[in-house]
């Protein structure tokens, strides 16, 4: 990598604390806050070559903390927008960032409930979560002057794509859904769980994804590296700072939960939708193509991309693309082959 330093244009506000929910004042027994979150991006970032505007977003929902690339791009290309997953914020495209502006626009932003967005309360229903991030998008992509873009998200940024394209797509030109959650139905007979992992199960129905993060208070940050010590690994080729990683995501996850209550009310046990995408991918227009980029070690189901090609037969191209080594973090994983997958994906459908 190149030693050059580049000088990313950070615009705070004043409303950043109080409209997020993180709170400067946290009590210390987390060892976090919206200031500290701030910077565990910036160290991330200063890995970054492509030179970024980052600034906050205004929704009637809250902030939405935006990401724009400001190089110098083929103004014939479409602009790509991508969205990331559970737990995660804009710093973790850290490895994509770079190649996908090299002739493209390109915007992130922190899904509302994530990173340094706002985190307000969400409905409790499938269809109020599902309408506040549809609407939140739609905000952001107006104050944002987007016409039509490619809309690109991994996990549930992935759920969240498919929706908004079902729901506006005279904006979405070319949808791609990197490992989506949310497609398969869950199984109506399964094999029932061993008595202790029913335990286990009833046991944590109440709590969310990072509560035991939250709950270890001092003890997060360095429950991180112990729980996943495979994220120094998967960036360890892009950014120098063997720490910046881990740190970002414990700040991302260590704040108030919002998110991922959002995402509980979505699914069911065993982490299924309860309106699997499987059921919804018809409705997205008939013009519009899809790709999926899916792990080969992933989790994820791959053959629901098979399946959408068969739903949508005669419409709009589907793709389907298997990364074989990369697993879930498809983006992180494998970068190199991530990042040209998804650029070919982008040049193909460019003038559609």
């Amino acid at each position: 990598m190149s030693s050059t330093r580049v000088e990313h244009q950070f615009i705070e506000d004043s409303q950043t604390s109080a409209n997020s929910g993180l709170g400067s004042y946290l009590p210390r027994w987390r060892p976090t806050s919206a200031s500290d979150l701030a910077s565990a991006e910036k160290r991330v970032f200063k890995f970054i070559k492509t030179p970024l505007k980052l600034y906050n977003t205004s929704t009637s929902h809250g902030n939405l903390w935006s990401l724009q690339t400001l190089n110098e791009v083929c103004k014939t290309r479409k602009t790509l927008v991508l969205l990331h997953g559970m737990g995660a914020g804009v710093a973790l495209w850290v490895q994509n960032l770079d190649h996908l502006a090299q002739d493209r626009r390109v915007f992130a932003l922190d899904l509302l409930g994530f990173g340094r967005s706002a985190r307000p309360h969400f409905p409790t229903s499938v269809a109020g979560v599902e309408e506040t991030y549809i609407s939140s998008l739609e905000e952001w992509r107006h104050a944002n002057n987007l016409d039509k873009f490619i809309l690109t998200g991994h996990s549930f940024g992935g759920y969240l794509a498919a929706l908004y394209a079902t729901r506006y797509p005279q904006h979405v030109s070319h949808l791609v859904l990197a490992d989506p959650w949310g497609f398969p139905r869950m199984p109506e007979k399964t094999e029932p769980l061993p008595l202790r992992w029913r335990l286990i199960v009833n046991v944590m129905k109440p709590f969310n994804i990072f509560s035991g993060l939250r709950a270890a208070g001092p003890l997060g940050p360095r429950l991180i590296n112990k729980m996943r010590p495979d994220l120094q690994a998967k960036f360890r080729n892009y950014v120098r700072d063997v720490e910046a990683i881990p740190n970002y995501i414990y700040h991302c996850n260590a704040q108030d939960a919002s998110g991922e209550v959002a995402w509980k009310t979505l699914h069911r046990e065993l982490g299924f939708a309860k309106e699997p995408l499987i059921d919804r991918i018809d409705e997205v227009h008939a013009d519009i193509p899809i790709t999926f980029i899916y792990g080969a070690q992933s989790w994820m189901d791959p053959t629901m991309g098979y399946r959408a090609q068969e739903i949508r037969e005669g419409k709009a191209p589907v793709n389907v693309e298997l990364i074989l080594e990369a697993g879930h973090h498809v983006y992180a994983d494998s970068p190199q082959q991530f990042n040209t997958l998804l650029t070919n994906a982008c040049n193909m459908f460019d003038e559609s």
